[in-house]
């Protein structure tokens, strides 16, 4: 009878960093610029709006309309991801890589990457909500009591968040293996690879908070080499996931 032997955390990590080896300039570069994407796009559609003015008193709708146009850039922007998944494959995989790479969402499959992308934004969103409202509430009144039931439905917002991100993990990777599928059949068969893998996910997910925090340490300059390494760490599971070792009993 056929086993399969799936590698440990930290032997995916140390097959990230030998994936990275000589390449670690193009890594920084693709991430850095991502992140140079997002900030200026949400800047400039954050300054079309006018401040909701969560600490006293300002408009409802206009907080309503900056959540809503909030989460519509989360969306679009989510599609870079995509993009993001691809260079970093292409590495692991000995392929040709690029920077260009980081627009593949936009040249192929738009709809699909929307649809996921907007399935993650949904996601954070709907985990997040019953935080932010009471947080700006306890803003706009100092009530502790407020304070105290926004960190309790945090907590719960987590516990529900990840282990769903957990099963959407492998979405866009098998986007990128599959494209003749829907994105309703790619995030289905994500949930339905990841019923197995969901806890080596999270550990592998905060196995990075040291790391993290060194970065924040470091005034944030550590990123520039940690999150290279996360999406290199990732496509590693991913490819690990698809095809484990073989091992006869």
């Amino acid at each position: 009878m056929k086993q399969y032997r799936y590698k440990k955390c930290y032997e995916l990590k140390n097959m990230a960093k030998d994936m990275l080896n000589g390449k670690y300039a193009s890594a920084i570069l693709i991430c850095f610029f991502s992140f140079q994407l997002q900030y200026l796009f949400v800047s400039y559609t954050g300054a079309l709006l006018p401040d909701p003015g969560l600490s006293g008193g300002g408009s409802v709708s206009a907080y309503i309309l900056s959540g809503l146009l909030a989460l519509a850039v989360d969306c679009l922007l989510g599609v870079l991801n995509l993009g993001i998944d691809l260079f970093f494959l292409n590495i692991a995989c000995g392929r040709n890589y690029r920077l260009g790479n980081l627009f593949y969402g936009f040249r192929t499959g738009t709809l699909k990457a929307l649809t996921i992308s907007g399935a993650y934004t949904l996601l954070g969103a709907v985990c997040r909500l019953p935080f932010q409202y009471l947080l700006i509430a306890y803003m706009r009144t100092a009530d502790q009591n407020l304070a105290v039931a926004a960190l309790i439905c945090g907590a719960v917002g987590m516990c529900i968040y990840f282990p769903v991100a957990a099963g959407m993990f492998l979405s866009f990777y098998l986007l990128l293996d599959f494209p003749e599928k829907s994105a309703k059949e790619v995030l289905a068969l994500s949930f339905q690879m990841m019923a197995g893998s969901k806890k080596r996910w999270l550990y592998m997910v905060f196995s990075f908070v040291p790391m993290i925090l060194l970065c924040i340490c470091t005034l944030c300059i550590g990123f520039l080499w940690l999150v290279p390494y996360m999406n290199m760490t990732y496509a590693c599971l991913f490819l690990d996931i698809m095809n484990p070792k073989e091992e006869t009993a």
